[in-house]
């Protein structure tokens, strides 16, 4: 965590202890290059993020095409041919017309 007072910018890291709370250590004085480096970390780290929230949400989309061209491929096979898919198996209705 960078905290900015005046025109300086300190470092500081927070560890959760044994009983629960929660300290707060001094790392230092940081210089304007570590700073860059820190916010630019900060951007990385917030657009891997994103990254894998929009990976999520296009595999659920994928997930829902999926099932509906499973269903389309069912009804084709029903429709068009007489047969029908049981445990992965394509079989043939026995009654005919």
């Amino acid at each position: 965590m960078l905290v900015q007072k005046g025109k300086s910018v300190y470092q500081y890291k927070s560890i959760r202890e044994e009983d629960g709370g929660i300290k707060t250590l001094y790392e230092g004085k940081l210089s304007p290059q570590q700073i860059q480096e820190h916010h630019k970390r900060k951007e990385e780290q917030a657009l891997r993020k994103q990254h894998q929230q929009e990976i999520g949400s296009l595999l659920d989309a994928l997930d829902e095409v999926r099932a509906v061209n499973a269903l389309i491929v069912r009804a084709g096979l029903l429709v068009n041919h007489n047969y029908y898919l049981r445990r992965s198996e394509i079989r043939r209705l026995k009654h005919e017309e």
